[in-house]
């Protein structure tokens, strides 16, 4: 019994003895495998760090711009090829090649059947004419400078929008488009602004009909009361802009990076809103007054001074977006020194909604200063024109190819 015993503890031992080597054999074989996935991870680990750590602009090319009037880039992003520029002395439009170089300047303002007239909101390029949005009409110029048509729009209300002209005219087809309603730039000036805000559209789609051949409003959009906008807060400018994503309208507007988005002909009610968490960008204030009088008109102008802006942002590939904002002056409302404080900062900031991923970025400088506003435009594939004065020769302007590039180790 107990040599039995013996002998099937002997062969236990053994039996054990044997696992123990293949089960050592098992776990060095693990190990050898599991060091190159794990140094994959972390060389994985490493890259989405070095992604989230934000872009850079990198120079890629110089072009020359012979506009000799200060200028203004209509044009958000290039289209079809082309963007458009406004010089504000003369008040011409130039037609300009991906390169800068001019291909046509036009200036056919009046009051003929074939001329925009003075108060014109919406210029863009759309399958290949210029087409300019004033208060009566949409006027089509081809690319040679010559007129087309023009079709009239059917609009219940009237508003003088002046300066100039947004490119914020989006055309789905030939028959049909979308533009942010104009009739909100004047709100700030309404005692009744809160009461009517709810009935005034941010947006609207219009339709051309056969039967009056005109454009016919065909939907639009509204702000539901949970917008910033609903506050008791006075803005000082309600002006909305857009843009147009795959039959989605996104809205937003300059004091406050929320943006909107609707789906045309489903509903007039945003059907998502997201806050883009911009670094450093302020809270409005400053903006209780019940209405903007001559009196109180400055502290208007200075709440806009001290106020975060947006003041640029386009859609780029990939689902992402670009902004470039200002920081607004670091002054307090009633600041005795404001008109000595130091100039508002701008950065760019980038929106990744597909992975969730933020980042500020530099802005190209110019003698110490950073570009913004409308001396920029998109180009595609990562590529921004940015435009600077000459300061030599007055007569023509530089333009700066700039390539917004991750950050590498």
């Amino acid at each position: 019994m107990v040599d039995i015993s013996f002998s099937n503890f002997q062969r236990w031992i053994k039996f054990h003895s044997a696992a123990r080597h293949i089960f050592r054999g098992l776990f060095f074989l693990i190990f050898l495998i599991s060091i190159p996935i794990f140094f994959s991870s972390c060389k994985n680990t490493d890259r989405i760090d070095e992604i989230k750590k934000g872009y850079f602009f990198e120079l890629v090319d110089s072009v020359k711009v012979d506009i000799p009037y200060e200028f203004g880039l209509v044009s958000p992003k290039m289209i079809d090829g082309h963007l458009l520029a406004y010089s504000y002395l003369d008040q011409t439009f130039h037609l300009l090649d991906s390169m800068g170089k001019i291909q046509k300047s036009i200036k056919q303002q009046g009051e003929g059947p074939k001329e925009y007239s003075e108060i014109l909101f919406f210029v863009t390029i759309h399958d290949g004419h210029i087409i300019f949005m004033d208060d009566k009409k949409l006027t089509y110029i081809n690319f040679l400078g010559e007129w087309v048509k023009s079709i009239p729009y059917n609009d219940p209300n009237f508003s003088r929008r002046g300066g100039i002209p947004y490119n914020d005219i989006y055309f789905i087809d030939k028959n049909s488009f979308v533009v942010p309603s104009v009739h909100l730039d004047d709100l700030g000036f309404r005692e009744d602004y809160h009461a009517v805000l709810d009935t005034i559209p941010i947006w609207f789609h219009y339709r051309y009909s056969s039967v009056t051949d005109e454009f016919e409003i065909d939907s639009h959009g509204r702000l539901d009361t949970s917008s910033m906008l609903f506050s008791q807060l006075k803005f000082n400018n309600y002006k909305p802009r857009i843009f147009l994503d795959k039959g989605v309208v996104s809205t937003y507007f300059h004091l406050f990076p929320m943006i909107y988005k609707y789906k045309i002909g489903e509903s007039n009610f945003p059907i998502s809103k997201k806050k883009v968490l911009i670094q450093d960008f302020k809270k409005p204030i400053g903006l209780d007054y019940k209405s903007i009088t001559f009196e109180n008109h400055m502290e208007f102008n200075r709440a806009a001074e001290i106020n975060s802006t947006l003041s640029y942002v386009v859609s780029l590939e990939d689902n992402r977006l670009f902004f470039i904002y200002g920081q607004g002056k670091n002054i307090n409302m009633y600041d005795s020194d404001a008109d000595e404080a130091q100039e508002s900062l701008f950065f760019g900031f980038i929106e990744d909604f597909e992975d969730g991923n933020e980042s500020r970025i530099e802005l190209p400088k110019h003698h110490g200063h950073p570009s913004f506003g409308r001396g920029i435009s998109y180009l595609g594939e990562n590529r921004f024109l940015f435009i600077y004065e000459n300061e030599v020769e007055r007569d023509f302007y530089w333009g700066k190819i700039f390539e917004l590039k991750p950050i590498r180790k």
